[in-house]
């Protein structure tokens, strides 16, 4: 038989399953660090390190009492043998088998446990005098006495599990964080060049933001496969945000001053959002970084990457936003990169469009998690969208909101 929860304490097993976990992904190759998100390597490596709980059935699935004896002093203190039946019990259990060799933070004391460790099951033994198992309630009491001492530390042993379960993903994510952003710098200091674009210091007072430089990163292009990674422009957060700060300003305006949206359809809308746009930001070969394409896009283009998409839309239902998500989508067929949804909603049907457009978002195929809580999410809902091609080339998605009112032109 095996000593049970005498290896070692269950807190240093974890420490040293996550310092194993921490090991493989710096064996990773570089282009499968780079080439592969932040989300998805947490995933997989939060999966690999959880554990799943010993749970024990309740009753045993096969057992059998053999004869035996043992040796005692009688009343003479002479040594004689004693007629014995040896009775074993087989038990089903579940969970991560290391759990049954590692003391939990609370445990029975002083007490050694044993059983035979099969393959998911778990054989307990006792002894009794034969003499004292005229029904077969001893013998039942015996072995329902072993199996419950091992039971009290497997829920001991459960709720320590629970608090390394839950915590997992934050003890890894430094670690995965820290070599990409490394990996990344490696590359830049290696030569790898961005695509500037940068603030025009005439930008429009009206726009509320700071005016800064403002430079690309790069950032990876393949994910399995395993291709070489290789360095492609991106827009960085920083910029995202400033261009979607622009947007959200854009259309702020238009909601303040219905008169200037009022009658227009998708395509004019979209030009008064271009006009903020290029009248905030400047690549360095042309004076327009944001250009249309199409009758509602917004386009950043760098080389023949689209780095950035937007796309205007009147709301008209969930099938719409569907489709207008897929047209997203084709545009942008490298991972990590940004895209705006902008939804123009009548004020009649404002107050049911919000839920709607979220769940219009989460039921598309495409759809991998919500992103970042928004601070207002009637104005701005954020996604993350993994490409139809490969899930783990990830796309952000802003949909932002403009109550607006829809009359027909005259």
């Amino acid at each position: 038989m095996t000593e049970l929860f005498e290896r070692g304490y269950l807190r240093d097993y974890f420490g040293k399953r996550l310092s194993l976990i921490r090991s493989s992904f710096e064996s990773l190759s570089e282009d499968e660090v780079l080439s592969r998100s932040t989300e998805d390597l947490m995933q997989e490596l939060t999966e690999r390190a959880r554990l799943e709980p010993l749970s024990i059935s309740d009753d045993p699935i096969d057992g059998g009492v053999a004869e035996g004896s043992v040796q005692v002093r009688d009343h003479f203190d002479r040594a004689v043998r004693q007629p014995v039946f040896n009775v074993r019990a087989v038990y089903e259990f579940s969970g991560d088998e290391d759990l049954l060799y590692y003391q939990p933070s609370t445990s029975i004391a002083f007490t050694t446990i044993q059983a035979d460790v099969g393959r998911g099951t778990l054989t307990v033994h006792a002894t009794i005098s034969a003499s004292r198992a005229n029904t077969g309630a001893e013998a039942r009491r015996a072995f329902e006495d072993e199996i419950g001492m091992i039971r009290t530390n497997a829920a001991h042993s459960a709720r320590d599990v629970a608090g390394f379960n839950n915590n997992v993903e934050s003890l890894l994510r430094p670690a995965v964080e820290r070599r990409k952003e490394l990996l990344q710098q490696r590359r830049d200091l290696a030569g790898a060049l961005g695509f500037p674009m940068k603030r025009r210091t005439d930008a429009p007072s009206k726009v509320p933001l700071q005016r800064r430089d403002i430079g690309t990163q790069r950032n990876a292009s393949v994910a399995k496969g395993r291709t070489p990674y290789r360095d492609e422009p991106a827009l960085t957060e920083a910029q995202y945000e400033d261009a979607i700060a622009v947007v959200e300003s854009t259309l702020l305006a238009m909601e303040r001053t219905p008169s200037v949206a009022s009658g227009k359809d998708e395509e004019e809308l979209r030009d008064q959002i271009l006009v903020q746009l290029n009248g905030t930001f400047q690549g360095s070969a042309t004076g327009e970084t944001f250009i249309q394409a199409g009758k509602t896009d917004i386009l950043v283009r760098v080389e023949d990457r689209h780095v950035f998409v937007g796309e205007c839309k009147w709301w008209s239902g969930e099938k719409g936003l569907g489709e207008a998500v897929d047209q997203l989508l084709s545009y942008l067929p490298w991972r990590d990169e940004k895209a705006a949804l902008i939804v123009f909603i009548d004020r009649k049907d404002a107050s049911a469009v919000f839920e709607k457009a979220e769940t219009a978002v989460k039921s598309h195929l495409s759809f991998k998690r919500a992103g970042k809580k928004s601070v207002d999410p009637m104005k701005r809902r954020n996604f993350v969208l993994g490409h139809p091609d490969d899930s783990e080339r990830e796309i952000q998605l802003a949909v932002l909101f403009a109550v607006l009112p829809r009359e027909s032109k005259r």
